[in-house]
């Protein structure tokens, strides 16, 4: 190994540990990810779903977007009480920025913060798997906000750290950031080479954020409740369900694939992603992607992924998981090349919808 080589990954991985093989169900939604308001049987409601692969990055971003809308709102309502759908990344981002405006905030979700996809997460700041046709200049304000917010909590406890990110080709999920706003993230560095073993061929270094979930979500969660906001199990079936079984006349919809039958939502579309999760290696300072993609966190190494559009299960296949290690330790000349199946997150067959669109002009 050259001495300039950063740590070569142990890929040792056995599927049947706890916790070894993870799936969840992307929220992609045709055309763009929703983020409006509208005046529904009384109710002010505003809608923030359908971001895809990239809740966690938009996600704060999305949330001042929220309160700017329900500060509106309450100033001519004066509404004292906010509902919000979801206790994902979405919602409890959202709810965290609604306490600033004094109003009494309670999440409904039918599943715990813990068990959300938003927790399943790689945690990779990046826009991934997501459409934003003619929101151009509103994702502008959205990834400098969110990308902000992020790294002005490095350090203080939220899971967010800034990791050099290595590529073999150019990085759309992280270039379209320098497109619609130059200078939020460092100048993409060319590289000869990749500095790893078994790599030969030129690549790219960028320097992005590393958000881990199993950090960030329970910090939300708690600094939630700690400031009085509950969290009540609720299983709605129908708009009508939540419109009957809530008081509150303001409500946040955060409630991702949920919206496609509680908002009748025909632009929703599940995106299976699957995960494998090695033991954690604290040497691995880096994060790898665009042939696959690899985030050493402090709990696992995240290695993934596949993109499996239309299948809305959450079950995790042992196969698949293995292959995906073996596909990235093949790059390290760990294990023998493999042909890249069709469900790999880079296989060419799946770039329209896991790349964004470079906008022609913005």
């Amino acid at each position: 190994m050259a001495s300039a080589d950063l740590p070569t990954p142990d890929f040792t991985f056995d599927p049947n540990a706890p916790g070894a093989c993870l799936a969840g169900v992307r929220p992609y939604r045709t055309g763009s990810f929703r983020l409006d308001a509208q005046l529904d049987s009384g109710r002010f409601v505003v809608h923030n779903y359908g971001h895809g692969g990239c809740g966690i990055t938009l996600s704060w971003g999305c949330a001042a977007k929220v309160k700017e809308m329900v500060q509106k709102r309450i100033a001519v309502a004066h509404d004292t009480e906010v509902a919000v759908l979801g206790a994902g990344v979405m919602g409890m981002t959202a709810a965290t920025l609604l306490l600033e405006l004094g109003l009494r905030v309670t999440i409904y979700s039918d599943r715990d913060p813990a068990q959300t996809t938003s927790f399943k997460a790689g945690g990779h700041w990046a826009v991934s798997v997501v459409k934003y046709e003619g929101k151009e200049n509103e994702l502008k304000d959205i990834l400098r906000t969110s990308y902000t917010t992020f790294k002005n909590s490095i350090g203080h406890g939220f899971g967010v750290s800034e990791r050099p990110n290595f590529t073999p080709k150019p990085s759309p999920n992280l270039d379209v950031v320098e497109q619609l706003v130059p200078g939020l993230l460092p100048a993409r560095v060319p590289l000869t080479r990749l500095p790893f073993e078994g790599h030969t061929k030129p690549g790219f270094k960028y320097q992005t954020l590393l958000v881990e979930p199993p950090i960030f979500l329970p910090r939300l969660e708690s600094d939630l409740k700690a400031r009085g906001v509950m969290f009540v199990h609720r299983n709605f079936t129908s708009k009508q369900h939540v419109f009957t079984s809530l008081t509150q006349k303001l409500i946040v919809n955060c409630t991702g694939l949920g919206a496609k039958v509680l908002w009748n939502d025909s632009k929703m579309v599940p995106v299976k992603g699957q995960l494998a999760m090695l033991p954690a290696q604290p040497d691995l300072q880096y994060l790898y992607g665009q042939d696959g993609y690899m985030f050493p966190r402090a709990d696992h190494v995240v290695i993934g992924g596949t993109f499996e559009e239309g299948v809305n299960n959450e079950v995790a296949s042992k196969t698949v998981c293995k292959d995906l290690v073996k596909h990235i330790a093949a790059l390290f000349g760990k294990a023998a090349p493999r042909p890249m199946p069709e469900i790999h997150i880079h296989h060419p067959r799946n770039t329209a919808m896991v790349d964004p669109a470079m906008p022609a002009r913005v």
